[in-house]
């Protein structure tokens, strides 16, 4: 454990380091494993400026999906920034020479057509984009406009099909937004086969599964309720309507404001709020209600009516020939029950010629409908009755049993292929989960394994640079070392040159100054016939002595440079001037005091004074020799 401890210790940087890039890869493998969409901020912006700031900003895999997703948000309300978000599309596409963005503007233009009711530009569209479709692109918006081209076709079958291919399109390329669009194209097809269960589910799944970040439509919350209450779920109904109750009513669309009026009216009805109804009716004259929701509205009109004051459900009837004669199949198909009372209260409301007509106008609707053509004849036999014709009265309600007895065999074929379509849908959810769950393992699974060969190559590679620096500062303090050694070596050498040097001057300047006091001396006691030539001689041994002082300080500069410490064993002796301590380092030196006048340039009693200061500093008397310092330094 010491010597773990002690290796950590001594390798401190590089456990830092480490730890340090541990924690970098956790970070970097939580954002390569996040799956948050990478556009789902920009749906909540609401202008196309905005939005194309970021989309400039995207890749060509990125923008394309997320603008055209923005493109259907901006299509229920915003037209004007619809538009502009097209061009910016359109233009993009052209520059990048993007194949599958023409594909996706072929569909985004046939989507246009298909809601002004024009199928064969729908078809062209189409051929259009699948012409120019790159293999293995996700084709989810492609089966997406051809399932609701087929649906105006009334080619149910063929719709099923290509919602099912663009729901396996829309798992595998994570279209969330498109497989939301191809569930509600499924809930469509079975209202349009009376399977309501049904349609209620997918409906339901679409409004469940529906973005966060996106309005939710209000056609889609008026559906789900409309099929509620085809369920006879009324009190469903009205929970369901309370809980989006702020999302229809501030829709704009005319139509959907038409739905949510005249759902809240069939609550209301069916459970006995007859007040609320009473109020929203009176609030809503005739002329506001839009000509495709007139019968539905009578209908209502009729059944408050009938529980205030029914003697008058006749009048009103009457009052509103006009509505009925307009749309019979859906007056004869959902609002039957009050013709035949008034027709038994007033035979001549209706005329049989005028009924025969009505009836043989919508003969193609009828005829996919037993139980309208049996409401037909049962009202047709009523009349009759009241207006005393038996015979024909019983041929009337023998072709109403006739069609009565067939709705109710297709009823019963009905409520089973509803189960059926009920299982089925359950089995595609099913497996549309487990398509995703696979989806998303797949996904996860190639994200920690590229993540770990990724952070495993990072590791590596910090690893191999660590040891890389790390050898690259050992040999910059090795050179460093040596280059230091070297200073110090040449360093050496320059202060043995120049002691020898000062040595060989020493020497020179004791010889010079030794022989000049010689000759000199020898001078005095010369006697010479031409002292002029004598008296010169001595000028120049002066002159000599002369330039030789000017050396001689140098010497004894040099000899404390040498000997200094000596000033650390007497620091009393530090306070002394330069010239006092080159006099007291020649004294420890052994030199005579007349020598060390010629060399520091004073008198010697000069020298003998100084010499005696320095002994009262240290205490001593002439019994002191100074050579006696020297040993002791």
């Amino acid at each position: 454990m010491d010597n773990i401890r002690i290796y950590i210790k001594g390798n401190k940087k590089l456990f830092i380091g480490l730890l340090g890039l541990f924690l970098l890869v956790l970070v970097w493998f939580r954002i390569t494993n996040g799956n948050k969409d990478s556009g789902s901020s920009i749906y909540a912006m609401s202008t196309a400026d905005s939005v194309i700031l970021v989309l400039d900003n995207m890749n060509q895999d990125q923008y394309l999906k997320v603008a055209v997703d923005k493109l259907s948000i901006f299509h229920l309300n915003q037209e004007s920034e619809y538009k502009k978000l097209m061009r910016y599309i359109s233009k993009r596409v052209n520059t990048d020479d993007d194949a599958y963005g023409r594909s996706l503007l072929f569909v985004l233009r046939g989507f246009e057509c298909n809601e002004r009711d024009e199928p064969d530009s729908v078809q062209y569209y189409l051929e259009e984009a699948e012409s120019v479709l790159p293999i293995g692109a996700d084709k989810s918006y492609y089966y997406n406009l051809k399932s609701l081209h087929m649906i105006g076709k009334k080619q149910f079958r063929a719709a099923k099909e290509l919602i099912n291919k663009g729901l396996s399109e829309a798992n595998h390329f994570g279209d969330i937004r498109v497989k939301t669009s191809l569930f509600n194209n499924l809930g469509t097809v079975y209202f349009y086969q009376s399977l309501f269960g049904a349609a209620s589910k997918c409906f339901t799944e679409v409004y469940d599964n529906y973005p966060k970040d996106e309005p939710m439509p209000a056609v889609l919350v008026n559906n789900i309720i409309s099929l509620k209450l085809a369920e006879r779920s009324y009190q469903s109904a009205d929970e369901f309507l309370k809980k989006n109750e702020a999302i229809l009513e501030a829709t704009k669309d005319l139509y959907a404001r038409g739905v949510l009026i005249i759902n809240k009216l069939q609550i209301n009805i069916a459970l006995g709020r007859w007040d609320q109804s009473a109020a929203l009716l009176s609030s809503m004259p005739d002329s506001t209600i839009l000509p495709e929701f007139r019968l539905e509205f009578l209908g209502c009109k009729l059944k408050q009516q009938m529980q205030v004051d029914e003697t008058k459900v006749t009048a009103m009837i009457k009052s509103h020939i006009p509505w009925i004669a307009e749309n019979y199949f859906k007056a004869i198909s959902g609002i039957n029950e009050f013709f035949e009372y008034s027709a038994m209260e007033n035979p001549d409301l209706f005329d049989l010629d005028s009924l025969s007509i009505w009836h043989d106008g919508v003969k193609f609707q009828l005829k996919e409908n037993m139980q309208a053509n049996s409401n037909h004849y049962r009202l047709m036999s009523k009349i009759l009755k009241a207006k005393g014709d038996p015979d024909r009265a019983y041929i009337a309600l023998n072709q109403s049993m006739a069609f009565e007895n067939e709705f109710i065999n297709f009823h019963d074929s009905i409520t089973k292929a509803d189960f059926t379509a009920k299982k089925e849908l359950e089995v595609l959810r099913n497996a549309q989960s487990e398509n995703e769950l696979e989806l998303s393992n797949r996904k996860k699974i190639s994200n920690y394994t590229y993540g770990f060969f990724g952070a495993v190559g990072i590791i590596l590679f910090l690893i191999a640079l660590f040891f890389w620096m790390k050898q690259r500062i050992k040999q910059g303090k090795l050179a460093m070392a040596n280059y230091q050694l070297s200073m110090q070596r040449e360093e050496k050498s320059q202060i043995q040159k120049e002691k020898e040097m000062n040595e060989r001057i020493i020497r020179m300047s004791e010889l010079v100054l030794s022989k000049s006091l010689e000759i000199s001396k020898k001078l005095k006691t010369i006697k010479t016939e031409n002292p002029q030539e004598l008296d010169s001689i001595r000028r120049d041994l002066e002159a000599m002595g002369r330039v030789e002082n000017t050396a001689r300080p140098q010497l004894a500069d040099t000899k404390i440079k040498e000997q200094g410490d000596i000033f650390d064993h007497y620091p009393a002796l530090k306070t002394l001037s330069l010239t006092e301590k080159r006099i007291f380092i020649l004294s420890v030196d052994g030199y005579k005091s007349k020598d060390i006048a010629a060399i520091v340039g004073v008198t010697p009693q000069y020298i003998h004074n100084v010499r005696s200061k320095i002994r009262r500093i240290l205490g001593i008397d002439n019994s002191t020799h100074w050579e006696s310092f020297k040993e002791k330094s």
